[in-house]
């Protein structure tokens, strides 16, 4: 008598081929070496169906959003708890600057749309809650955060821009005296430029949240 031949059934897989987390990792990978976001090259990254991704996402701005999150979890925070106002600020602005700069080309789509990511939530929930243990007041740390936020995203996409924002003819430089001096002595000093407008941050903004703005 023949035994009937087992056949054997393939089961779902215990995890989907495809996460949230999977996506948005690609997707910031995506900007940080093509410098772009295409979703038919992102499934192609990912080795999956285009048609895949709605399972998981609603659409392009979801996608960004994700990557946001990816980047969230790269960012380095410092220890916060034993740092006064003025270090604090020089603190985060450095952690963001640091992360921004490693994908330039997603910032201007960040801009466009509010932080909805948990994770970018908790990073900024963080800071808020350094800011409150150095005195800052509840309705000036928003206006802190996005101060920071918006000068980090214009410094990282400076760094990789033009090498100075003067362009003056050099047969000309003599009807523009002041400004061709001073661009060629901050030429010579080889200043840091993020370092001072951390300095500028600092200062300015301990100021206003001192005076209560």
């Amino acid at each position: 008598m023949q035994t009937p031949e087992k056949t054997s059934r393939i089961g779902r897989p215990r995890t989907p081929r495809l996460s949230r987390k999977q996506i948005g990792r690609e997707a910031l990978a995506m900007f940080e070496e093509e410098s772009g976001l295409s979703i038919p090259r992102l499934a192609e990254r990912l080795g999956v169906r285009q048609s895949s991704f709605y399972k998981h996402v609603t659409g392009r701005d979801d996608i960004i959003e994700l990557a946001r999150g990816s980047l969230a979890d790269r960012v380095h925070v410092p220890d916060l708890t034993a740092a006064n106002l003025e270090v604090l600020i020089r603190q985060i602005f450095h952690a963001l600057r640091t992360a921004y700069s490693l994908a330039p080309a997603l910032l201007p789509l960040l801009l466009a749309q509010p932080v909805s990511h948990p994770a970018a939530l908790a990073l900024y929930d963080k800071f808020a809650e350094a800011f409150l243990r150095v005195g800052v007041p509840d309705h000036l740390i928003i206006p802190t955060l996005e101060t920071l936020d918006s000068a980090a995203i214009g410094a990282s996409l400076d760094a990789i821009t033009m090498e100075s924002a003067w362009d003056i003819p050099e047969p000309h430089r003599a009807d523009f005296p002041h400004l061709s001096a001073a661009q060629q002595a901050v030429t010579t000093s080889h200043m840091d430029r993020f370092a001072f407008l951390a300095d500028v941050l600092s200062v300015g903004l301990k100021a206003a949240i001192s005076g209560g703005t």
